[in-house]
């Protein structure tokens, strides 16, 4: 069947004098530039007749290769038991070949995720926004939150930012690859419906909010039903809704508007703070789908998952939590739980374990990272909370045992004289004891006793930002190479010095107290330490609404990066590569201060002069040559502004000698962001109203959008707000819109050809 809701590309190659031209197309409307160029001469039929041919051809060929969904799968393959790398990524063979030998009829696959084990952690511990973690977790304590939030609760209060080791737990595969356990089922495709009869869902859900009013078999038989129509695994349906409801039905899956109940069983749209505003969303969204019926709630939901998240290739209970999938961009999440793939798992292997289709021929998904440690990541559970605190023996106390291990019959190694003695707890267990560093280097075990110990605040004396000189540098719990390694450092990465002192002079090194970005403290020998001020390669980013940190120069986002924060630069690029919008940049690769690794646009960066740093001159032209120009035309009796498209802040101050405000339409200022048509530029006395080539919609970007509403415009189901929007619109200046002005967008957004102000 083709799907004619996906768009397919493909590639041809058309020959002209020596030189091959490649010409990437969809099955809608990309043409060549010298055809739109021609296109006035060539009867319209002829083009329609020959795109509606390629079209045939292309389906017929798309039909005959695969008639099922297109996904692409560059980084995933089929393991055959002996092509996975066991350098590359050990803990993994032993484990895989286990489950081919408990379920031969299973296939599995490998996915390359192309990721860094320790990027992948560092991101999956930020945050979605200022107030909302990517990674949370319920009732668990001590090691399993972050010691930075604490006990802070998010979404209803009851949830807690997950600590870095309880991610690396539940995101490390290996622990979850037994295979006669209900957590591997985490790993199964649920992009396909199994051979299931209702009886069989009806006993998945008896038993639960569904099987009440009898209504049961009826709610078997609509989920089976929507299952199907969709391709949806029934019992992945049956989990989820479970995982989101609970066996007694939460307060979403049913509510009442009036005379009318609604219905959300997936939490479509459930967001908020507070139960309340959390359920009125829920409604908000169920009315505006019309879910007024169990089914169609389910088919709704159905869709959203798949066109969401299962298309997406996200298509396994665990890339639902942490997509790793860089197919359509990273840490594109379903849910914040870090439990949810081990819990609903669980629910679908205790639903489907007595029906026998664990025996049929099932697809397991098993992500694999670059630098992942051979030791399988350890559960908290048995983990001490770790990290630098100081304590105190209380004044009018003496001689405190410090003992070789954590029992009292242990040998004593010295003793802590009083009071006066700084005393560093770097691990804490939960039998009361602590492992404490004395100035000296002695390290060993004293009981917290509330009587004779106290807690104080951290012994600091300075505030120094600094970065990071050494590549894959332990941040360690306390001074030392024995001490627990926290996490490592990338190099550049920028961190505050809190204690300088030096009192720590151990393992033949200065050791120093930082505390990073995210509020963790720990030590660093300190000649892994430079401070910020004597380098030259720490920037600050200038991009209003802030800047993507990239897999790759124009790859996938990781992040966004917001106006203002700080990036070391590690590698400078040497090479103008142009961006989805047809701009050339330079692409730096930096550091982050929470250690994320990427590569940004230089043209968005700030040194501390204001300026773009150096390196191969920055030319936001798209052109190789630095002096070419970028016109801008100035019209003074219409108090106008012609600009091109790669005109930014920077290029209208030296046109017009820097005495120039710039500011949007709601009459907010900008400071180095993008510049869109309707911008307000105020020159001396004078007002100008900006009027960029291609930007018809006026958010400084030239993108799919521009070209959509041109067609809109032309089709009389538009209309531009004034003058400086309809020659925005206009990009061929022949003085009408029309679908050669459309199509020469398209070409501008591919880099075909250059949009100029004449």
């Amino acid at each position: 069947m083709l799907h004619f809701n996906t768009t397919y590309t493909f590639t041809l190659t058309w020959k002209v004098v020596n030189d091959t031209i490649p010409l990437k197309a969809t099955i809608f409307d990309k043409i060549t530039e010298e055809k739109m160029l021609k296109k006035v001469k060539i009867n319209s039929n002829r083009i329609v007749s020959a795109i509606l041919i390629l079209i045939m051809i292309f389906s017929f060929l798309l039909m005959i290769i695969n008639n099922k969904r297109v996904l692409a799968d560059s980084y995933r393959y089929t393991y055959d038991g002996n092509n996975i790398d066991t350098n590359k990524y050990p803990g993994y063979k032993d484990k895989l070949d286990n489950i081919k030998k408990a379920h031969p009829n299973w296939t599995i696959k490998i996915m390359e995720t192309g990721l860094d084990w320790n990027q992948v952690i560092i991101a999956e511990k930020s945050f979605v926004s200022s107030n909302s973690p990517y990674s949370l977790i319920q009732g668990k304590y001590g090691a399993w939150i972050c010691s930075e939030c604490g006990m802070k609760g998010y979404d209803n209060g009851s949830w807690y930012h997950a600590s870095e080791a309880a991610i690396k737990y539940y995101m490390d595969p290996r622990n979850w690859l037994d295979p006669n356990s209900s957590s591997i089922l985490q790993f199964m495709q649920v992009g396909e419906s199994v051979n299931a009869s209702d009886e069989e869902i009806y006993s998945a859900i008896k038993g639960s909010f569904l099987d009440r009013d009898g209504k049961g078999m009826e709610n078997a038989a609509a989920i089976n039903r929507a299952s199907r129509d969709n391709k949806a695994n029934q019992f992945y349906v049956v989990a989820r809704i479970l995982q989101e409801q609970g066996t007694n039905g939460g307060g979403t899956w049913r509510m009442k508007d009036g005379d009318t109940y609604y219905y959300n069983l997936f939490n479509i749209g459930a967001t908020g703070s507070g139960s309340s505003n959390i359920i009125a969303n829920a409604l908000a969204t169920a009315k505006r789908n019309g879910w007024d019926s169990v089914e169609k709630s389910i088919s709704g939901g159905i869709k959203t998952l798949f066109s969401d998240y299962i298309n997406q290739k996200q298509d396994i209970i665990y890339l639902n939590k942490f997509d790793v999938e860089s197919y359509k961009g990273l840490y594109h999440q379903y849910m914040q739980n870090i439990e949810a793939p081990k819990n609903e798992s669980a629910i679908m292997y205790g639903k489907i374990k007595d029906t026998g289709i664990l025996n049929q021929a099932l697809t397991l998904v098993i992500p694999v990272f670059y630098n992942m440690p051979s030791v399988i990541s350890a559960s908290p559970a048995t983990l001490a909370e770790t990290g630098p605190v100081n304590i105190r023996v209380k004044s009018g106390h003496s001689d405190i045992n410090v003992r070789e291990a954590r029992n009292t019959s242990s040998k004593i190694v010295t003793t802590i004289k009083d009071s006066n003695v700084i005393v560093l707890s770097v691990e804490r267990y939960g039998d009361g004891w602590h492992k404490i560093v004395l100035e000296n280097g002695t390290v060993g075990y004293v009981l917290f006793n509330a009587s004779y110990f106290e807690q104080i605040n951290d012994i600091t004396n300075c505030q120094e930002k600094v970065i990071c000189t050494g590549s894959d540098v332990s941040l360690r719990a306390g001074p030392g190479t024995s001490h627990t390694s926290l996490t490592t450092m990338a190099y550049g990465q920028e961190m505050t010095r809190i204690d300088n002192s030096g009192r720590y002079n151990i393992d033949g090194k200065i050791w120093d107290r930082v505390k990073l970005s995210d509020g963790r403290q720990g030590f660093i020998a300190r000649e892994y330490l430079k401070l910020t001020s004597e380098v030259d390669n720490v920037f600050t980013v200038r991009a209003e609404g802030g800047l993507f940190l990239r897999t790759a120069p124009t790859g996938n986002n990781i992040r966004l990066l917001p106006d203002g924060s700080s990036v070391t630069r590690i590698e400078i690029g040497t090479e103008l590569i142009a961006a989805a919008n047809g701009t050339k940049y330079y692409w730096d690769k930096v550091t982050t201060p929470d250690g994320a690794v990427g590569y940004v646009a230089r043209a968005y960066l700030r040194d501390k002069n204001g300026n773009v740093p150096s390196g191969k001159q920055e030319n936001p032209s798209g052109n190789d040559n630095p002096t070419t120009e970028i016109n801008v035309k100035k019209d003074d009796s219409k108090k106008m502004i012609y600009a091109e498209p790669n005109v930014n802040e920077n290029i209208l101050k030296s046109k017009f000698e820097n005495n120039i405000t710039i500011t949007k339409k709601d009459g907010s200022k900008i400071e180095g962001g993008v510049i869109g048509t309707g911008y307000k530029v105020t020159i001396g006395n004078d007002t100008f109203t900006i009027s960029k080539l291609g930007d018809a919609n006026g958010d400084g970007n030239i993108s799919i959008t521009d070209s959509y509403i041109v067609k809109l415009v032309m089709n009389g189901k538009y209309s531009l707000e004034d003058e400086a929007y309809n020659n925005a619109a206009d990009v061929n200046g022949d003085g009408k819109i029309s679908i050669t002005d459309s199509y020469i967008i398209k070409l501008r957004m591919n880099g075909n050809t250059k949009l100029e102000v004449k």
